[in-house]
């Protein structure tokens, strides 16, 4: 029976999750869920690759079109969420991120490392979400202008471990830092 008796372990565990959800592509962690709030005020979710976990920077990174609905939401809003369920590992992660919307030379780096054919993700005609007539009527033509890095500053991670005894814990940044058991 897995226990985490230590603050610190717990986080370790958390970030490993993440960290194989960037590099292993089998890894469920590496499709959490982006949640957003709407222009109407509503939460709207949608499922996202994970591309980056950057425990230094204490940062997640993902891509994404600048036409998308999420983009047009984080710029009224930048404040957003991230959830990842780990069945295997019995491990939910929420993090309460800030993010930054990147694009241009700052990406650029990004850009030249996505294959070719996964490029038609960033860039098509009409924008996403527009109504159009039959299910095919559009086009995909990759843009260098339409990719975009969401940098997730993470502000709060709340994790939650469903072992036969349940442990949680958040971890809030800031002056100061709290690190501290919950209730599951």
């Amino acid at each position: 029976m897995k226990q985490f008796l230590d603050l610190g372990e717990f986080l370790d565990h958390a970030w490993s999750l993440l960290t194989r959800g960037v590099a292993d592509p089998k890894s469920v962690a590496k499709n959490p869920t982006f949640s957003t709030i709407s222009e109407e005020g509503f939460p709207t979710m949608r499922t996202v690759v994970l591309r980056r976990a950057d425990r230094i920077a204490n940062c997640l990174e993902i891509h994404t079109d600048i036409q998308t609905n999420k983009v047009f939401s984080l710029k009224k809003n930048n404040l957003a969420g991230l959830h990842f369920w780990i069945p295997k590992a019995k491990f939910q992660i929420r993090a309460s991120v800030v993010v930054d919307i990147l694009t241009g030379s700052k990406v650029e780096d990004q850009w030249n490392k996505i294959p070719m054919q996964s490029r038609v993700s960033y860039g098509s005609k009409p924008s996403p979400g527009i109504e159009i007539n039959g299910p095919f009527d559009y086009q995909k033509l990759p843009k260098q202008d339409n990719f975009a890095v969401l940098r997730c500053d993470i502000r709060e991670l709340d994790l939650l471990y469903l072992g036969a005894l349940h442990q949680r814990a958040l971890y809030k940044t800031g002056d100061p830092a709290i690190s501290t058991w919950v209730a599951p």
